[in-house]
């Protein structure tokens, strides 16, 4: 039986008049006719005994009557539960962060989220270069703070986080390492392919966010790969401005953009993960990163353009 079969069923067993039954349900008349008549079909036996002057509870009517009004009840109290849950901040999120500067934001962010809310816990791991997004489609993580994706349209960006600029690390003895800055033009220079199940991802990022087609055939999975590299001379990798500080390598440089691109760091989910819990982690991190601007050495983006 389907749902509302079973309301019209139940509620005609309670107002024995289908009128009555009809107009509680916000049905016509007909509606609860018919569907009796199906179910009476569909059993091989009245539900009801029916006279011109009134509706009563047939034999087979009533042991279905105390048969499924507990599981109505239960039906209720799983959607109430599942309702509630859907309001309260407790139990566990799960988020990931891609690389040095998603996890200072997240070891800042933590304490001020539970703060707000004591009884949920946060679980952590990285994500890395060649798997950022999978973690989440595998239902690993609920949320994941990365660069803002490109062309991944079964994922919700959430607010801009942070601006960070942006620039290549290049090997020490690279001709680009003796520059001050990089312009526009990169013609030339080759750049280090990631591999993994998002490598054809990062080569749409790089093209439509840099300009850059990769390259070399490498196919590294983590930044740990790209800067090994790097430092034996197998190309150049694009990085923000944290990896200087982050990942210094002997072997490598970080040489700065001056045309003022970026990376957009975000929270990034599953439009199913949407909850309580999620939305509310992502206000604390919006928060700390407001208030905290100056200790990552980047500007906040404007709060007006953020969800």
């Amino acid at each position: 039986m389907e749902r509302q079969e079973i309301e019209i069923f139940l509620a005609l067993c309670e107002e024995l008049h289908f009128g009555r039954a009809a107009e509680r349900l916000f049905l016509t008349q007909a509606r609860v006719s018919q569907t009796i008549k199906k179910l009476e079909r569909h059993f091989g036996a009245p539900l009801f005994e029916r006279t011109s002057r009134q509706v009563r509870l047939a034999p087979v009517g009533r042991i279905l009557r105390d048969d499924l009004l507990p599981i109505r009840a239960q039906l209720d109290r799983a959607v109430e539960r599942a309702r509630a849950a859907a309001r309260s901040v407790e139990g566990t999120l799960r988020v990931g962060y891609l690389g040095g500067l998603a996890a200072g934001l997240l070891v800042d962010s933590v304490p001020t989220f539970r703060g707000r809310h004591p009884e949920c816990e946060v679980h952590a791991r990285e994500v890395h270069l060649g798997d950022v997004f999978g973690p989440l489609r595998r239902d690993e993580l609920d949320l994941v703070i990365s660069h803002s994706p490109v062309g991944e349209h079964d994922l919700v960006a959430g607010p801009a986080l942070l601006t960070e600029p942006t620039g290549l690390v290049v090997p020490r003895a690279h001709r680009l390492a003796r520059a001050g800055s990089l312009g526009a033009s990169l013609s030339g220079v080759e750049v280090i392919s990631i591999g993994g199940p998002s490598g054809v991802y990062w080569q749409r990022y790089l093209d439509e966010t840099w300009h850059i087609t990769p390259a070399t055939p490498v196919g590294a999975h983590t930044f740990e790969d790209v800067l090994t590299a790097v430092s034996f001379g197998a190309g150049v990798h694009p990085a923000g401005a944290h990896a200087e500080r982050h990942y210094p390598r002997h072997g490598a440089v970080y040489v700065p953009f001056d045309d003022g691109r970026g990376h957009v760091w975000r929270p990034v989910w599953l439009p199913g993960a949407d909850n309580a819990r999620l939305r509310a982690f992502v206000r604390a991190v919006v928060d700390t990163v407001a208030d905290r601007a100056e200790h990552y050495f980047i500007a906040p983006p404007d709060r007006g353009g953020a969800r």
